[in-house]
């Protein structure tokens, strides 16, 4: 069997905020979209400054998130992967990556989308099973 790639299983397509953006609408989004990251850039096709995750968004549970931008609670920097890369590689990559999450680039560096942990865990799981209960 072939080792899988990023290709394979990782999200096409990415959203983007400004870094003034309102952690309200961020978190909005997120849940509307079922994404797991929002990358913050000055706009699109620029440099991405940092990544709103799950995990950066839940840690201001109960505070007035439109008093806060996506840029106060963002990590800094991302972490990218080329799509052919293995998805061995990925999940290391995750683990050392502040935000729990890669930035998906072509062999040009053109982002693509996002592979999130989530990700690899549906391709551990394999192919779907039913729960027969009786």
């Amino acid at each position: 069997m072939p080792e899988r790639r990023v290709a394979d299983i990782y999200h096409k397509g990415i959203i983007f905020c400004k870094p003034d953006t309102p952690l309200q609408e961020v978190v909005q989004v997120m849940a509307d979209t079922g994404i797991h990251a929002i990358i913050v850039a000055e706009g699109e096709g620029t440099q991405p400054l940092g990544v709103v995750s799950h995990t950066d968004a839940i840690a201001h549970y109960g505070e007035d998130l439109s008093q806060m931008r996506a840029a106060d609670v963002m990590s800094r920097g991302v972490t990218t992967i080329t799509k052919n890369a293995p998805v061995a590689e990925a999940a290391r990559r995750i683990l050392e990556s502040p935000a729990q999450c890669l930035l998906v680039v072509d062999e040009d560096g053109t982002p693509l989308g996002i592979l999130s942990p989530t990700d690899i865990i549906r391709e551990m799981r394999g192919s779907k099973w039913i729960w027969y209960t009786g």
